[in-house]
């Protein structure tokens, strides 16, 4: 019994020592903090000798660094020796006054050429339109695409105006056969646009000839063929049948045609081609040809024109309307809304031709444009003119005679009221006596009701001689 008792404490107490041991081994080693306060923790050695010696090194790093990044008014030498302005001084010229300052460039400028020419005509307008005319100008003309004339003329248009827009005129040949396109650069405060002529040249194009231009584009004495084609086809388009009577010369072309394209335009049937809506066709000495081409909704068109130069410069001489009086056909729809304006007179020339409801002798709102139209010219002219009525042959002979009287003194009443004298005008009915066209057993009641239709009508000779 005795001797296992003293067995247990002598593996207890051996127990007891080893613990001891190790615990002792582990608190010397710093691993051990059961049982210790907290307040003990900072006496510990290893932990103030080992920061101490590595504070002094800091102050050499911070050395020199801080005089230039921190402090530089407090170490002037230093910043003598490695002064920090000599490396801004070559970039300052830069940023602030660039060769040519950037401008935004306008909408209409930034679309995409369509070939070398168009893109030629581009680069000048975005150039007319920069902060920097001069400049942008000078940098074309040293590429080789701009010519010392044409310069010229651009530099000094610049000056007072600002490019806005480019619109294609149209192709011409030159006498010598040399191809050309010329461009409207439109002014962005309007008044005087100025034009270009580019031709093709080796690796792109060149402008070759510029000029100004009022935006309505009137000729002088001094235009080319194609001014005054595009002149006369701009009067045209704006109704401004006097203008548009002014440049031409001769009888070929009557006051009916002039008047008949610019109703045509007025009542939006036809409108100008976007891409080279004029192509020259020939130029020879005094004679040039040109066509112009429509778009409308049914296909397209074109107008043949034939200009002659004399003594006091280019006019037109003829004006062919065959293509276009067979695409209008194709649009006439219903009586009195499309029918063709212009009418060959049984006295020779041409009429005017207004159109009637059935059983009807009020003007149509189109009727009243048209006469609008040709009232300025004839308020000029020192001739008179004469009005006949006439209808379709549904009716008695006896009847038909007084509605074609009233139609016609329905457009007398409006031209007099447009202001053109009533004594210069004369009218007459002449019933359904001279029928425009014939129908046949044949013609289907469509057919038949348009025929009618085109015969209701009333004429205006407007080919008189003052």
């Amino acid at each position: 019994m005795k001797r296992s008792i003293i067995l247990f404490l002598i593996s207890f107490l051996t127990t007891c020592g080893l613990i001891a041991g190790v615990g002792y081994y582990l608190n010397s080693r710093g691993l051990l903090t059961i049982g210790k306060p907290a307040a003990a923790q900072p006496q510990k050695p290893a932990e103030p000798v080992a920061a101490e010696p590595e504070k002094p090194a800091e102050p050499a790093r911070e050395e020199p660094t801080a005089p230039e990044d921190v402090t530089p008014e407090e170490t002037p030498q230093e910043n003598a020796e490695t002064p920090v302005t000599t490396e801004e001084e070559p970039t300052a010229p830069e940023e602030t006054t660039p060769a040519v300052p950037e401008k935004p460039v306008p909408p209409a400028l930034q679309q995409a050429p369509r070939s070398s020419v168009h893109a030629c005509a581009l680069e000048t307008a975005r150039a007319l339109a920069s902060a920097d005319p001069a400049a942008a100008l000078a940098k074309l003309q040293e590429a080789g695409s701009l010519s010392p004339e044409a310069a010229e003329v651009l530099s000094a248009w610049a000056g007072a105006h600002e490019a806005a827009a480019v619109q294609e005129v149209g192709t011409g040949r030159r006498a010598n056969g040399t191809e050309y396109t010329r461009y409207r650069i439109h002014d962005a405060k309007g008044g005087t646009d100025v034009v270009v002529d580019v031709e093709p040249a080796e690796g792109g194009a060149r402008v070759v000839r510029a000029f100004e231009s009022p935006r309505e584009a009137t000729a002088t004495p001094q235009s080319d063929s194609m001014a005054v084609t595009e002149a006369f086809v701009a009067a045209v388009k704006r109704g401004d049948m006097a203008a548009a009577c002014g440049l031409v010369r001769g009888r070929e072309v009557s006051n009916a045609t002039v008047a008949g394209l610019c109703m045509i335009f007025e009542e939006g049937a036809f409108s100008l081609r976007e891409t080279a809506p004029i192509r020259g066709t020939f130029e020879n000495g005094d004679r040039a040809g040109y066509l112009v081409y429509l778009t409308s909704a049914a296909s397209p068109a074109n107008v043949g024109m034939e200009l002659q130069q004399a003594a006091d410069g280019w006019h037109v001489a003829a004006v062919a309307l065959d293509n276009l009086l067979s695409t209008y056909e194709k649009t006439a729809h219903a009586e009195g809304d499309c029918y063709f304006p212009i009418v060959k007179n049984p006295k020779g020339g041409d009429s005017l031709a207004l159109y009637f409801a059935f059983d009807h002798s009020e003007l149509t709102p189109r009727s009243l444009r048209q006469l609008q139209i040709v009232a300025e010219l004839l308020k000029q002219s020192q001739g008179k003119l004469n009005i006949s009525g006439h209808t379709d042959d549904v009716g008695s002979e006896r009847y038909n005679l007084t509605l074609s009287q009233r139609r016609a003194e329905s457009v007398r009443n409006a031209l007099v009221g447009f202001g053109v004298a009533a004594d210069k005008i004369s009218t007459e009915g002449l019933g359904k006596s001279q029928p425009r066209r014939t129908y046949s057993e044949q013609d289907s009641e469509q057919q038949v009701d348009y025929i009618r239709g085109e015969n209701r009508r009333a004429e205006i000779y407007l080919d008189f001689v003052d």
